[in-house]
């Protein structure tokens, strides 16, 4: 499958990153939103600002902007999507809206043009259920920011064939980013690790520890410099709390488990206001420390050993896709080894303990050997 002509559903902040990620790589690009005065309004915000200042600062010079913008138009009609080979939807987080986003696009597109969601929560079976050809549909999940961040998931459902998921493998390495193969899989692969340690962090706010302190801790923990409660409020905490709804629904009964949401991260959602992260000094408090950080390691160390078990991911794929899009300078495996198994297997059960995930198989005997990295 050669693909020469993309197309962009939702010209907002993430599905603008994505479609002037492919110009650049020299892509055609064809940017659908609902009507012509949101097409113009979103082209001078999100291409032709952000262009412009890039060649401002002496990031790019005015002759690559032009050749750049020479490749994107925009459109309020799906029948303008006919010519595209790929077609990435990128509209808002709801369900309803995305399966009707590819109901019409199918009715419009060639029938062996690929079709995918940038979703970052829902199962792309469910989403492309009325898609007349669903070996032509998967998931192409990129990561805020999707002009900076280098990984994209790319995500197989049943149906998709191989033909499909290696053309996009090849438009992902084109595109200059970092792709994994993952299963489609509630969440996929990084997010169902990275909500669940935002979660677990969130649960404790309040009386037992500030923001301030939280996010030192997650900080040393990881060896990150932005820690997960910064992270949070780059997101949006209304992003985050949806998705920990989301995950929670589609695991929290299952052989894998998941946290329970807290209700600290409704009620901050709820105020609208991000997490304060100066809001007072950070604890010296070392039993509080260890005790959040075996939570936020155990909780990692165990949803990462139920997705490779259930083959979502491959090990050497989850370790790449955590420390390129999470910038976690260790994965989950590499972390464990550096811990060591006594310690890991100690973590895991204390996490299955505390009721948010039943004991993946690889510890359920007790201390496994180190992971084969």
């Amino acid at each position: 499958m050669k693909i020469e002509t993309v197309g962009i559903v939702g010209f907002g902040v993430m599905g603008a990153a994505i479609g002037l990620n492919a110009a650049a790589s020299g892509y055609r690009v064809i940017y659908k939103e609902l009507n012509d005065e949101l097409v113009a309004a979103m082209y001078d915000r999100w291409v032709k600002g952000s262009l412009e200042k890039r060649v401002a600062k002496g990031k790019m010079t005015q002759k690559e902007m032009d050749e750049i913008t020479a490749l994107i138009s925009g459109t309020s009609s799906y029948a303008d999507l006919a010519p595209c080979d790929l077609v990435i939807e990128a509209a808002v987080e709801k369900m309803d809206l995305k399966i009707q986003v590819f109901k019409d696009l199918d009715a419009v597109c060639r029938p062996d043009a690929i079709l995918v969601s940038n979703t970052s929560t829902f199962l792309i079976e469910r989403l492309m259920a009325s898609v007349s050809n669903p070996s032509r549909t998967a998931g192409l999940h990129y990561f805020f920011p999707a002009n900076i961040n280098r990984l994209v998931e790319v995500i197989r459902q049943k149906e998709t064939s191989d033909e499909t998921f290696e053309a996009l493998m090849g438009f992902a390495e084109k595109n200059r980013k970092v792709p994994i193969a993952v299963k489609d899989f509630p969440g996929f692969a990084i997010n169902p690790v990275f909500i669940s340690s935002y979660m677990i962090l969130d649960s404790f706010y309040g009386e037992q520890a500030n923001v301030a302190t939280l996010e030192h801790i997650s900080q040393q923990a990881l060896g990150v410099r932005f820690g997960i409660m910064w992270v949070q409020n780059g997101s949006g905490l209304g992003t985050c709390y949806h998705a920990a709804v989301s995950m929670n629904d589609y695991l929290a009964d299952t052989d894998v488990g998941y946290p329970a949401v807290p209700d600290q991260l409704k009620s901050q959602f709820e105020s609208g206001a991000p997490w304060n992260l100066e809001d007072g000094p950070v604890a010296d408090d070392s039993e509080l420390a260890n005790t959040v950080r075996d939570r936020l390691l155990g909780n990692i160390f165990t949803i990462a050993t139920h997705l490779v078990e259930k083959e979502v991911v491959s090990m050497s794929d989850l370790e790449r896709g955590i420390c390129t899009a999470l910038a976690w300078p260790k994965g989950p495996f590499s972390m464990m080894n550096a811990l060591g198994m006594d310690e890991a297997a100690r973590l895991v059960a204390l996490t299955v303990e505390s009721g948010e995930y039943k004991m993946p198989k690889t510890f359920s005997g007790g201390v496994p050997v180190p992971w084969p990295l």
